[in-house]
């Protein structure tokens, strides 16, 4: 980057940054439950729309900019109240203390970032994150739509909630898509105690597209695999994309007690 300044206007279209106004910023920390002793990280602080409506609930704020000419406007517009980073948050470590998060995500990367946050070693009480519509209902899954490869990785570790709509117009330049306020909050006490066993049995599930009764074949026998179908109320024929979160909690529970995922 050289020396000159860029004007105060121009964004880094490469950053994906769509800057939220004021007023929706506002909104969205009102929508969130963070309070004045929270410890809480921004990502993509932008021009600092988020930041200074946080302001306003808490005074521990670590706000993580990639943009360095944006860092550094930011730390002299807000003063030393609030840590400001220059830093790529993919590469950033995390706190160690507990914290919270907040961010308006840059979309290109939003899927990177909460892999970070959801499988971290210290992850965030909570996130409230700004991102795209169709990625939020992704994660999700019902009720926004069925269950995904994404929505069912993360359910036993997060309630995740869509939480509000943001119109293209919250934002300066508009995106092309809809947008969403994201909203993973961390379960304490995980619904499953083995995190490696789940993620393996849903990615062999989903990567060989097989109807669910073939694809038990290979942890137990066809008898087994009918009796779990049925007593789980779903069809042998039926896709992994079909059966509910409650359902594959019950075939990885069935599946753990019987040793099959020891194979």
């Amino acid at each position: 980057m050289s020396g000159r300044a860029r004007p105060a206007r121009q964004r880094r279209a490469e950053l994906s940054q769509h800057f939220l106004h004021a007023a929706a910023a506002a909104e969205i920390v009102q929508a969130t439950s963070i309070s004045h002793s929270d410890l809480v990280v921004e990502i993509g602080a932008g021009r600092g729309a988020l930041t200074k409506a946080l302001l306003h609930r808490t005074q521990r704020i670590t706000a993580v900019e990639l943009d360095t000419f944006l860092a550094a406007r930011l730390q002299q517009t807000l003063g030393p109240g609030v840590q400001v980073v220059a830093a790529d948050f993919l590469r950033w470590p995390l706190p160690q203390d507990t914290y919270r998060v907040l961010g308006n995500v840059p979309y290109a990367i939003t899927t990177g970032i909460i892999r970070k946050l959801a499988f971290a070693a210290n992850p965030p009480a909570d996130a409230w994150l700004v991102v795209q519509q169709e990625l939020a209902r992704r994660m999700c899954g019902p009720p926004y739509q069925g269950e995904t490869l994404w929505s069912l990785r993360l359910k036993p570790f997060w309630h995740l909630e869509v939480i509000s709509r943001l119109p293209k117009t919250s934002f300066n330049p508009p995106p092309q898509v809809d947008s969403a306020l994201l909203w993973m909050s961390y379960r304490p006490r995980p619904l499953l105690d083995n995190r490696k066993a789940w993620q393996d049995l849903l990615q062999h599930s989903f990567n060989s597209r097989k109807p669910m009764g073939e694809t038990l074949r290979r942890y137990v026998s066809k008898t087994r695999s009918r009796r779990l179908c049925r007593d789980l109320h779903f069809a042998p024929g039926s896709l992994p994309s079909e059966l509910i979160f409650e359902q594959w909690l019950g075939v990885f529970r069935y599946l753990q007690r019987v040793g099959a995922l020891d194979q």
